[in-house]
């Protein structure tokens, strides 16, 4: 048997609970990786696109894996970072044409 500090009296120790009870068939709520959805919302929002890509597939790996339930979260930040990928090559081609038609670029 774990330690009296170590071991799990259920979500916040509710009292109702028999000793030793695990009231979760996954992960432990403490050691949840619902974050790194917030993360790439966060870094998204923030137009970090490299971050929320990378955290928005480490959060859907997560969810595979059953140690996250922020499905929509992941979503959503995966979204936000390929819409600003998407949108910064858009306007780097515009950019990019607009300077090839006005003569800004010779050789």
């Amino acid at each position: 048997m774990e330690t009296p500090a170590r071991e799990y009296l259920g979500y916040v120790g509710h009292p109702e609970l028999p000793h030793g009870y695990y009231p979760y068939l996954r992960r432990r709520p403490d050691r949840r990786k619902d974050w790194l959805a917030t993360a790439a919302v966060a870094a998204g929002s923030l137009l970090l696109f490299p971050a929320a890509i990378a955290f928005g597939h480490a959060s859907m790996r997560a969810i595979r894996r059953g140690e996250s339930a922020a499905t929509r979260r992941a979503r959503a930040g995966l979204a936000l970072g390929y819409g600003v990928a998407t949108a910064v090559q858009i306007a780097y081609f515009v950019f990019a044409a607009h300077a090839i038609a006005s003569g800004g670029l010779t050789a």
